[in-house]
């Protein structure tokens, strides 16, 4: 876990490892286990948080959506183990839309789970249950149990392919609203995460740094999971989504070895998101937290998304990080004007 937003996407970079290639361990930050899944369509930042306060989050960059459960304080502290990687998987809702997201097997050395809150919505909404034990009232959702599954899914507020948490239990038991180890003190799970949120296009590992830059593949790994052909993304799991004053600060300390593609997608992220006056947007809403933004004001539950421009400092950056991609490096400067045989020089932009 990020504990406090960083610099996007060089944080991830810097300060949480890589994501493990397929089917190798997970790593270790603190309390929690990480795995970062980046295949095709899917995205997903999985994590589950050992002590005495057992988590389950899986956040994805589509949508800046994910798909969370907390479970009640135990006795004493426990930790997790991940028996199988997570995988991309594809479902479907009851309405035949796709749905995205991760599978993976998990354990625990623990006498009892109590079942506490599962919270399926905006990252920017389980983030705010982490820190303040609330959340939305129409964004919660009862469980629906079968057997030795339990499983929480809803629309999204506007009716748009919701979300879906499934937990299978395969050691041990569900009863009364918990999960009971088996007679040796574990409890085993198969977990279902997935997101109906349109997926972003990501950057490969060929197209996104040139072949200058540090041959790292765990650092490598790190800043593809946050880089995106749409825009580059704060610091995983609590942000996951657009910043101004980090994608600029980052584009340009990142520019000597980032492709010229890349460089201009930030620049292009930040500009298509100026308000009106020209200042540059501070952060986004989107996915299900632009409706909730929405449906507060009044106006019905539309996903445009909403921009906060209270940042001073992202307007100063634009400038400088615009003229060193466009003047001081020779890949961002506009080619010569092309000239007629026997004529003046014409620019690209003129009329034919």
């Amino acid at each position: 876990m990020i504990p406090t937003r960083v610099l996007a996407p060089l944080a991830l970079l810097l300060q949480a490892g890589a994501a493990p290639p397929a089917g190798a361990p997970v790593f270790q930050e603190g309390l929690n286990l990480n795995a970062f899944v980046q295949q095709g369509d899917v995205a997903a930042h999985v994590l589950l948080r050992s002590g005495s306060d057992p988590r389950l989050i899986v956040a994805f960059p589509a949508g800046n959506s994910g798909t969370a459960l907390w479970f009640g304080k135990i006795a004493r502290p426990a930790q997790w183990t991940v028996t199988t990687a997570p995988v991309p998987v594809h479902e479907a809702d009851a309405q035949g839309r796709p749905l995205r997201g991760v599978r993976l097997a998990a354990q625990i050395g623990t006498p009892r789970l109590d079942l506490k809150q599962a919270v399926l919505s905006s990252v920017r909404v389980l983030r705010d249950y982490q820190a303040l034990g609330q959340t939305p009232g129409q964004v919660l959702v009862a469980p629906q149990i079968s057997g030795q599954s339990v499983t929480w899914q809803r629309d999204r507020l506007d009716s748009k392919a919701g979300y879906r948490l499934a937990v299978t239990v395969t050691h041990g038991r569900l009863a009364d609203g918990a999960i009971l180890a088996g007679a040796d003190g574990r409890i085993a799970l198969e977990i279902t995460a997935l997101s109906g949120d349109p997926a972003l296009t990501p950057y490969t590992p060929q197209t996104l740094l040139t072949p200058q830059a540090a041959a790292d593949p765990a650092a490598r790994r790190a800043l593809q999971f946050l880089s995106y052909h749409e825009k580059f993304l704060a610091g995983s799991w609590r942000f996951n989504t657009y910043f101004g004053r980090d994608t600029l600060m980052s584009v340009r300390l990142l520019m000597p070895v980032l492709s010229p593609a890349a460089v201009e997608t930030g620049l292009r992220s930040v500009l298509t998101r100026l308000s009106g006056d020209g200042n540059v947007a501070h952060e986004e809403d989107i996915g299900e937290f632009a409706v909730l933004d929405h449906l507060k004001a009044g106006e019905g539950p539309s996903d445009a998304p909403t921009y906060n421009y209270a940042m001073i400092d992202s307007a100063f950056l634009l400038a400088p990080v615009a003229r060193a991609w466009l003047v001081d490096d020779p890949r961002g400067r506009p080619a010569p004007p092309r000239s007629w045989p026997n004529g003046p020089a014409i620019p690209r932009s003129a009329p034919r």
